[in-house]
């Protein structure tokens, strides 16, 4: 029987159906497979991205999303993986193509390289440290402890002798890594001072001091300091400078009549002393470290006595007052060569309270051979962390919760004036100088922040250890960092590399 043109069209739309049902079958199988592998793949990126240096807030983002997308997806995911001829090119690409995203949208983050076992015993504090090429060097009462940076391995350990403890130490260090340590027995005056070589943990020459009492096994800031080549040691009768590489004394000099030595501080080129005179006004001079001879002298605007007082750098001369009166002066200060003061800035203004010393005014609580300056300068920029009331914000209930925001602020030695401000997630426990740069440190995020401008150049987040007090932090080289805690008997370790 013949075949009519009605019976050809008829043939012809059944096979056109066939091969639309078939493209169809195969596009839910590509489909399914391509975009539940970019889910899956985005997922687990996520998931395994903490650990292996990935952070940023994107990541929490990117996890929503790979849960969501994968909720409707899942099914032709598993379509696909039954259907392996056209499924299994679809995952591979679906794979690649979630993974190109993650690394497109993911940040930074840094994670814990290694760490020093706990302290003990569990009563123990740091009192201080140092950085020393490739050494951190933790300053107990009790020990001196110098970690590798690279990998956290023991370089070295120091005791003092008998039952001494460590009661002061040099803020920095000298040329050749030597530090100084005072020590002396237990509620004896801090009479001892010895050069420490940081290299490999070796002592050096001792000298005694002419100390006032200490309080059981406290200790004090500021009391010994170095100065280019030379070591200066100060004493109830006055301040006495020795060459860091022997001992044997350069100079001497006294305070004024009725003044008693108060802090020492030492730059490249320059020693800063502070005498307090009774209810007069404090007296801060600046001598040449080579010769003790007197470059400037200040009257401090503290009459009737300091609650607080910290040389923050030596060139250009910059000093934190914080006098006993109310109304008395709480400001950073900014000298000339000459003594003449250039600026002051209000610690706690209109605009923000400062945090000159980490941990705000209570901080020579901690690290307290040692204390950690959250003011630091750069040029003829002082940079510190500034706060807000309500920066931060606990809310209660079942299910607490804690927001935060936090901010450094950049003012001109010059004249005082702000010149920026950079945002910060949150509170700062960490700063740190890196050339034209400072890091800050906060729970959880470490942001790199231009010097001169104020611009956020770098952040990385802190993906293990959230360091929720203070800490002394340092950079061993590009992007590798150590954390040294005050308490590390808990929490946080003493030490740890981050990287």
């Amino acid at each position: 029987m013949a075949e009519g043109p009605e019976d050809s069209v008829v043939r012809a739309r059944t096979r056109w159906r066939g091969r639309f049902a078939m493209s169809k079958e195969t596009w839910m199988v590509v489909s399914g497979g391509v975009l539940g592998a970019m889910f899956a793949s985005l997922g687990l990126a996520v998931l395994f991205a903490p650990a292996n240096g990935f952070g940023g807030d994107s990541l929490g983002f990117m996890g929503a999303v790979s849960i969501l997308g994968l909720m409707p997806c899942g099914a032709g995911f598993v379509w696909a993986l039954i259907h392996p001829k056209y499924g299994f090119p679809s995952i591979a690409g679906g794979a690649l193509l979630g993974l190109g995203i993650f690394l497109c949208f993911a940040g930074d983050g840094l994670n814990d390289a290694w760490k020093a076992p706990l302290d003990r015993p569990s009563t123990v504090r740091a009192v201080g440290s140092w950085t020393n090429g490739g050494l951190v060097v933790r300053v107990r009462p009790d020990e001196v402890v110098a970690y590798r940076s690279g990998g956290g391995s023991v370089a070295w350990q120091w005791t003092p002798p008998g039952e001494d403890s460590v009661c002061t130490m040099s803020r920095g260090i000298g040329p050749g890594g030597i530090g100084l340590i005072g020590h002396s027995p237990h509620g004896k005056p801090c009479a001892a001072v010895t050069a420490l070589a940081l290299a490999d943990g070796k002592e050096g020459w001792t000298a005694t001091v002419d100390a006032p009492a200490r309080d059981g096994d406290s200790a004090d800031s500021d009391l010994v300091a170095v100065a280019g080549t030379q070591a200066v040691l100060q004493g109830t009768d006055g301040w006495r400078a020795v060459r860091l590489t022997d001992g044997r004394e350069q100079w001497r000099s006294a305070p004024d009549p009725g003044c008693t030595p108060l802090e020492v501080s030492g730059g490249e080129q320059d020693v800063v002393t502070v005498a307090q005179c009774g209810n007069a006004a404090p007296v801060l001079r600046s001598l040449a470290s080579g010769d003790g001879r007197e470059q400037s002298r200040v009257a401090l605007p503290a009459e009737g006595g300091l609650k607080n007082l910290m040389v923050v750098s030596a060139d250009p001369l910059t000093v934190w007052v914080d006098a006993q009166a109310e109304r008395g002066t709480h400001a950073v200060l900014s000298y000339d060569r000459s003594g003449k003061q250039r600026a002051s800035i209000p610690v706690s203004g209109d605009e923000y309270d400062l945090d000159v010393m980490l941990g705000g005014v209570h901080a020579f609580d901690e690290f307290t051979a040692r204390p950690l300056l959250g003011g630091v300068v750069v040029g003829d920029l002082f940079i510190v962390p500034g706060e807000k009331p309500g920066d931060v914000s606990i809310s209660g209930g079942k299910h607490p919760s804690r927001t935060a925001t936090g901010r450094l602020v950049a003012y001109s030695l010059a004249d005082g004036g702000k010149r920026w401000t950079a945002g910060l997630d949150d509170q700062v426990t960490g700063v740190l100088v890196d050339g034209t740069s400072v890091w800050a440190m906060t729970r959880d995020k470490l942001t790199r922040v231009d010097a001169a401008t104020g611009r956020r150049s770098r952040e990385l987040d802190v993906n293990d250890t959230t360091s929720l007090y203070p800490v002394d932090l340092s950079v061993a080289e590009r992007e590798r960092f150590t954390v040294v805690a005050e308490d590390g008997t808990r929490d946080e370790p003493p030490v740890r590399g981050m990287s």
